[in-house]
């Protein structure tokens, strides 16, 4: 649901009064937190790629990005491991080089499935993202016991281009489920069987506003996270976004902010560790990209 106005802030509009604020349209409040792991443009695991893509939580916490050059051009999938210590500044690091993976596409989001189709764990990466390069083909990479990134597929999805995935084995009584998204549609799938049917539209109005991008999405046992972010035609003072829905696409809460520091930082997916919330930040001004605490 939208948050009101305060009732300052409507007294002001009544009688005239000029508001100056930087804070986006809705009031959102910033529910950015701590950072648990800063990458620079120069580190190795990244390739000299410049662009953070999707982002997901594997077992052990690991944590999985996808880097690209402009233009979802050149992907690679990295890998970080927790380094032990408490949630800090550095709570992964590098598992080595990245492993260059085409079938990747964009890599606008990652999905983590602990046993796909009883083959072992495995990611899933959609190709496409919202509009500048669609894509109904998601990459199933697939991963050892350890983590370790083996070999990879490509699936076609008959729901057609989505630029959002995510996997929840404890949702559906803990039998698990999928939920892909893309602009206003939400789609969901039973955890076993193939992904190239099975699909049911549960949602075809999601909210969304201010000419905000479809980004990655998260699942959990009864929600689902969908991120939008700021792009070209976002006011200059805009924010990210973050929209909570139940399963069947019902608004749990809209509008959480992630502040875009001017149209800099472009929030690009989220994922969870429990009960631990992270959100991945792409800036694009040669800062260092980021992995933050979100506060739900």
């Amino acid at each position: 649901m939208k948050k009101l106005l305060s009732f300052a802030s409507a007294l002001a509009l009544m009688t005239g009064i000029a508001i100056a604020s930087t804070t986006p349209a809705y009031a959102a409040t910033d529910r950015s937190g701590e950072e648990r792991l800063s990458i620079p443009v120069s580190s190795a695991c990244r390739a000299g790629r410049t662009v953070m893509q999707g982002m997901v939580a594997g077992a052990g916490g690991q944590l999985y990005i996808v880097f690209t050059k402009a233009g979802g051009a050149e992907p690679v999938l990295s890998r970080w491991l927790r380094d032990g210590s408490a949630w800090d500044g550095n709570s992964w690091i590098c598992a080595g080089a990245p492993t260059s993976i085409p079938a990747l596409g964009h890599g606008n989001d990652l999905a983590y499935h602990p046993n796909y189709l009883g083959q072992g764990p495995a990611l899933i990466a959609t190709q496409g993202s919202q509009s500048a390069f669609p894509s109904d083909d998601v990459a199933i990479v697939h991963l050892d016991a350890s983590g370790a990134v083996g070999a990879s597929e490509v699936v076609h999805l008959p729901v057609g281009n989505i630029s959002g995935l995510c996997y929840s084995a404890t949702a559906a009584g803990g039998a698990g489920k999928y939920a892909a998204r893309r602009a206003g549609n939400l789609w969901t799938h039973s955890g076993a069987g193939s992904l190239t049917s099975g699909w049911t539209l549960v949602k075809s109005d999601l909210t969304s506003h201010d000419n905000r991008s479809d980004q990655g999405i998260d699942c959990s046992e009864n929600y689902i996270w969908n991120t939008r972010s700021i792009n070209g035609s976002t006011p200059a003072t805009g924010w990210n976004w973050v929209y909570q829905y139940n399963w069947s696409g019902g608004d749990v809460e809209s509008d959480i902010g992630i502040p875009g520091r001017d149209l800099l930082d472009e929030i690009e997916d989220i994922t969870h560790i429990g009960s631990d919330f992270f959100i991945g930040i792409n800036r694009n001004d040669g800062a260092n990209d980021s992995v933050k605490v979100f506060i739900p």
